[in-house]
């Protein structure tokens, strides 16, 4: 057994050496891959910009006081918001978007998000296009159109824009940081990869040592090399 961890432990030496020799070429592959990633981020990816609304059920106070929150309203509207979020993310209202700004409604349903805050009542109307201001003009459209339909088929007018959707001025996508560094360490890995398979498929004797190590002889004269002139 001590022998066996022995022999493991030269291998590993030697692996951490061949690995060592070769480091000039591992971080040039690496850093090639780090320069590839950066432009293709930079130069192929475009980028998109995400605008993002708030909108929320405004509570109803007790006609007594004024100040005091109607529970049941609460409890009806909890109850209510995961309907509206599946209202808002619907053929209907995604439709009628869609028709208005004169877009497909399938282009319309990839590039919106809606979402409910964890433990609130806040809804989040997200889109994501390569244009900023086209943007902001679909969730404004789409509060719009939901406002409209909730108003008009559930008699509910108690909604209210918390923040109101704006123009993004910088992307929300690609990630330059993390593309580069993603690419480094993938870099980083093939290069290693490589050069230990390498490392692993050379069965070629380099030097005295190696060869009394196989041949578990001793090497009594070795042949000198001379290069042609």
């Amino acid at each position: 057994m001590e022998e066996m961890n022995d022999e493991i432990e030269i291998n590993l030496l030697e692996l951490f050496e061949y690995l060592k020799k070769n480091i000039t070429k591992i971080i040039i592959l690496t850093l090639v891959c780090m320069i590839i990633s950066a432009a293709i981020t930079i130069f192929i990816i475009p980028n998109k910009y995400t605008s993002t609304a708030r909108i929320f059920p405004k509570m109803e106070t007790s006609s007594d006081s004024g100040t005091v929150t109607d529970t049941s309203s609460i409890s009806v509207n909890t109850s209510m918001i995961n309907n509206y979020v599946e209202l808002i993310g619907g053929t209907t209202i995604l439709g009628e978007v869609a028709e208005t700004l004169n877009m497909e409604r399938d282009d319309i349903q990839d590039c919106i998000s809606v979402s409910n805050e964890s433990d609130t009542m806040i809804i989040n109307i997200s889109a994501t296009t390569t244009d900023p201001e086209l943007s902001k003009e679909i969730v404004d459209t789409t509060i719009d159109v939901f406002y409209e339909e909730i108003k008009e088929k559930l008699d509910v007018d108690n909604m209210i824009t918390v923040d109101k959707a704006e123009v993004p001025e910088n992307p929300s996508s690609p990630s330059f940081i993390r593309n580069v560094a993603i690419a480094g360490l993938i870099g980083l890995v093939l290069s290693c990869g490589y050069y230990f398979i390498m490392f692993m498929l050379d069965t070629h004797i380099h030097n005295r040592e190696e060869a009394e190590k196989y041949f578990g002889i001793p090497v009594i004269g070795v042949v000198p090399y001379f290069e042609d002139k």
